[in-house]
């Protein structure tokens, strides 16, 4: 199978994403920076690329070919070396670099490795703005430079202090010294890279951390890199067992993170999202409206602040904004869209994020940065409990289910119940076309259709009031595609 540009990024096993591979996008990607708006054009001065990776046995030999196919491009690196996904895009951001490539599976097994390409705006990549990336795989490398042309290494010495610095000047440090020793707080990077970032930052505040999990090890030898609730079970038992006021897991390059509140709970990435939209509309000044309720509406012309998610995400989080007044934009599943949503909406954008626990403060970056937004919870916490904050949130239930379909014909199937639905869908609800499916908002909940960019398979998530509805929405739209088989 040829390699292609998928949601974010370029990712496959190393039979197919090797050592070759790597060098073609680096090379392809030197060629998309130096064709973007703003990247720098002078003949004594080339376009600079911050290259980073994560600890995954393969990530050495890509990152290395990467770098070579830069350099062959005309296009100078900088070495960030192994560092967290946001932290890379900080890095990025503070330099004026004109793009990142991150060589990292993020959240997938660790025979998976990837590429993941931001652009000089600090823009994730897309599929279909990375597709000319792609399209130097396996292909002859043109235009040729000369020797004198090619461009340089450079390694980044205080890559990691600096991000840390930063984080602690964005947070309320203040507010979390006087607190932090009262804290008691279990974290899990999972063997990934947040072990490099987030202890000390913890330390600095004075915070009582455990850390499991906490050796570098691209093998994930204690766990799988996603912090889903199956792969954390030890954080949970922890939490519970030592009384902890917050549990914390991050995935192997610290995009992802989901929590445990101080009962135990491990919390969905959507009630994270949620949690986080909370707060920062809050601090922004922003209170809980009197009486507001999840389906209040205000003036759509106002000047309100913006939260920004993915269509994929529960209601919870736009039931949250609503409350204080803010206006709710949806965007296409994947970080890229929601990047490009936050920036194009400018200063007004506040907060935003997607289900699977990407966390965004777009006042720090566009990136998903779940060290970042594990802080932000714990200055919650200084307040109240996380358990009294989770119970304050309106209740859905989600169901995701997922339809097997013969190679190929997964987006056409997904197409055609779309069609089916658009030309009956009922009144007052609202359909959101998508890449490859759609989101269909209803009175009672929600229900998105969706072709796998990955499987052979059309996903089905519905949300309801409580688990029997969302099981009874998400099992008619599953008849619905199972029809058209």
């Amino acid at each position: 199978m040829a390699l292609s540009m998928g949601t974010n990024g370029v990712r496959a096993l190393f039979d197919e994403l090797d050592a070759s591979a790597a060098m073609d996008l680096g090379f392809g990607f030197a060629q998309f920076v130096k064709n973007q708006d703003g990247t720098k054009k002078s003949a004594l001065s080339l376009p600079s690329v911050v290259l980073a990776r994560d600890m995954r046995l393969t990530s050495p030999c890509l990152f290395q070919a990467a770098a070579a196919g830069l350099m062959e491009g005309g296009v100078d690196v900088q070495d960030c070396g192994i560092i967290t996904a946001p932290a890379a895009e900080w890095v990025a951001h503070s330099l004026h670099a004109d793009g990142l490539i991150i060589v990292t599976a993020s959240h997938n097994p660790p025979e998976w490795n990837a590429l993941k390409f931001v652009d000089g705006a600090g823009l994730a990549v897309s599929r279909e703005r990375g597709a000319p990336i792609a399209a130097f795989v396996h292909k002859p490398h043109t235009p040729l430079l000369q020797w004198q042309q090619l461009g340089k290494m450079h390694k980044i010495p205080d890559a990691i202090p600096s991000y840390q610095k930063a984080v602690l000047s964005f947070i309320n440090r203040r507010l979390l010294q006087a607190n932090g020793s009262k804290l008691k707080v279990i974290a899990d990077p999972g063997n990934g890279t947040s072990t490099l970032t987030a202890p000390a930052i913890f330390k600095a505040l004075g915070v009582k951390a455990k850390f499991l999990h906490a050796e570098l090890d691209g093998r994930f030898p204690n766990r799988l890199s996603e912090p889903a609730q199956a792969n954390v079970g030890v954080l949970i038992e922890t939490v519970s067992k030592q009384g902890a006021d917050f549990g914390v897991a991050w995935d192997g390059d610290a995009d992802r993170v989901t929590f445990v509140d101080d009962n135990g709970r491990w919390l969905t990435g959507d009630i994270g999202v949620a949690l986080s939209v909370r707060w920062a509309l809050l601090k922004g000044g922003y209170p809980k409206l009197t009486g507001a309720k999840s389906n209040f509406r205000p003036p759509a012309k106002t000047k309100r602040p913006i939260v920004v998610t993915t269509s994929a995400t529960s209601r919870v989080v736009e039931a949250v904004a609503l409350e204080h007044g803010a206006q709710v934009e949806y965007t296409d599943i994947g970080a890229p869209y929601l990047s490009e949503a936050m920036a194009s909406l400018g200063p007004r954008v506040i907060s935003g994020g997607e289900e699977v626990g990407g966390i965004v403060w777009p006042k720090f970056t566009l990136a998903k940065d779940g060290v970042l937004a594990s802080l932000k919870l714990l200055e919650m916490i200084c307040q109240k409990p996380l358990s009294e904050w989770v119970d304050e949130l309106p209740k859905y239930s989600i169901c995701k289910l997922k339809v097997e379909c013969p190679a190929g014909v997964n987006v056409k199937i997904a197409a055609a119940v779309q069609q089916e639905l658009g030309a009956g869908k009922p009144y007052g609800s609202i359909l959101r076309p998508l890449r490859g499916g759609f989101r269909l908002d209803l009175e009672e909940g929600w229900v998105l259709v969706r072709a796998s960019g990955t499987e052979n398979y059309v996903r089905i998530f519905a949300e309801g009031k409580n688990e029997e509805e969302a099981k009874a929405l998400a099992e008619k739209y599953a008849s619905a595609v199972r029809k058209q088989l």
